[in-house]
């Protein structure tokens, strides 16, 4: 790869964050909007669960046609057209009553939505290289600001206009922004694709070990929280009887727990080992997801408002503890030895989006039969989970790998570009 000049790289290094900022917002645009979204489509949590179940098979899509586009294209061509064309079935989302047309709209929203996230991750990364310097941490708290923002921006949207008028003004901005963020990001001839070689073979199937299969269930303990807060926490407010603009507040400071625990893993590292790091916070993220849950029913019958105040309070700790769990599978995964990297990270991400779908679909079968508050007991248990298997798979992991490893955002696939097999 030839190297650039360092005010090219400094541009293309805040585009890329931006594009991160962009993608989180519009992905997340929806998520104080979710009660309206059931109420609309006049269904039943079970039917919503379903419903939420098709969204990983466009991402799934996304990860086997990435690579391919990206090789052919380059990285930022894919990246904006996938942006731009993404808020295309984004808008309608707010236009459409029919089920089978809204969850259409949304399966092929979350594969150009995700097909714009591979491109930004293989972004970031072959920035990295050209850089020699671990950013990735720092991108995906971009992301994160901007899942912050999207609930900020819905909440207040939810008093002042229509779904309608608010997916058209994030559709705007997300288009304007891409736009501009693509005159500064790398371009075909430099973003070095063309140099990406795999200098090993493909493992097959049968031959691939345990532990890494192990990992990719790991990696989706990860996720699913995530994507739990994501698609259910306004559901869980509203239940609380928390006021139309407090019902973001949950995701909001889950999100920030996220950025800070994003942002702080490599500097902890430098004193404990991140295993024991992914350990100790999965086992505490379980805990004050499952506390902030109880007590938000107890306290619901005495102050609505106190209620949701101790959900986000114990739910900003959910989200430090959970942040580090992520990059350690990944990085584990990464270094199963006769596996090649690309491979790996395939399998890990592959694993993590196909099971989800059977997890989203018992989340909304509880909530329909139980309660919606113990649907999150299938996110907590998988967070105890997810504690466990770094535990089982615990190993000497050097920082820099941590740093290189790229975090799952949301129900977003990772593809890495490093390949170093």
């Amino acid at each position: 790869m030839s190297l650039r000049p360092v005010t090219e790289l400094a541009g293309a290094r805040r585009a890329g964050f931006v594009t991160f900022f962009l993608l989180g917002h519009m992905v997340l645009s929806s998520v104080a909007w979710v009660p309206e979204y059931i109420e609309r489509l006049n269904v039943s949590f079970a039917t919503w669960g379903v419903i939420l179940s098709f969204a990983p098979l466009g991402a799934i899509s996304a990860i086997v046609i990435a690579p391919i586009l990206i090789n052919k294209l380059g990285v930022t061509p894919v990246m904006r057209i996938a942006a731009i064309l993404s808020v295309f079935f984004l808008v309608p989302l707010g236009f459409t009553s029919s089920v089978p047309s809204w969850a259409a709209l949304n399966m092929v929203f979350n594969f150009l939505a995700s097909l714009a996230g591979v491109s930004i991750n293989t972004h970031a990364v072959l920035l990295q290289k050209k850089v020699n310097e671990p950013i990735l941490s720092g991108m995906h708290a971009g992301w994160s600001l901007g899942a912050v923002a999207a609930a900020a921006s819905g909440a207040i949207a939810t008093l002042l206009i229509s779904l309608e008028v608010y997916l058209i003004a994030t559709a705007i901005v997300t288009v304007i922004g891409f736009e501009v963020s693509a005159r500064y990001l790398l371009s075909p001839a430099n973003d070095g694709h063309h140099e990406e070689r795999v200098n090993g073979s493909r493992t097959r199937i049968t031959k691939i070990p345990a532990r890494l299969w192990l990992l990719a269930f790991g990696l989706l303990c990860a996720v699913m929280p995530e994507i739990s807060v994501l698609e259910w926490s306004a559901v869980l407010a509203r239940d609380t009887g928390a006021e139309l603009a407090l019902r973001a507040l949950p995701f909001a400071t889950f999100m920030v727990g996220m950025i800070t625990g994003r942002l702080s893993v490599n500097r902890l590292a430098l004193r404990f080992d991140v295993h024991a790091i992914a350990v100790s916070g999965a086992a505490a993220g379980a805990a004050a997801m499952g506390a902030g849950i109880a007590g938000a029913a107890l306290f619901s019958n005495a102050s609505s408002t106190g209620a949701i105040v101790w959900l986000a309070a114990l739910w900003l700790f959910a989200g430090l503890g959970l942040a580090p769990l992520g990059p350690t599978m990944i990085s584990t995964g990464s270094h199963v030895p006769g596996v090649m990297t690309t491979q790996a990270i395939g399998i890990l991400s592959f694993v993590a989006q196909s099971v989800s779908i059977l997890a989203k679909v018992l989340m909304g079968a509880i909530a329909e039969g139980v309660a919606v508050s113990a649907a999150f007991a299938v996110p907590v248990a998988l967070l105890g989970i997810g504690a466990l298997i770094a535990h089982r798979t615990s190993e000497s992991t050097k920082r820099i790998e941590l740093a290189l490893a790229n975090p799952p955002t949301g129900p977003l696939p990772i593809i890495s570009a490093d390949r170093q097999d």
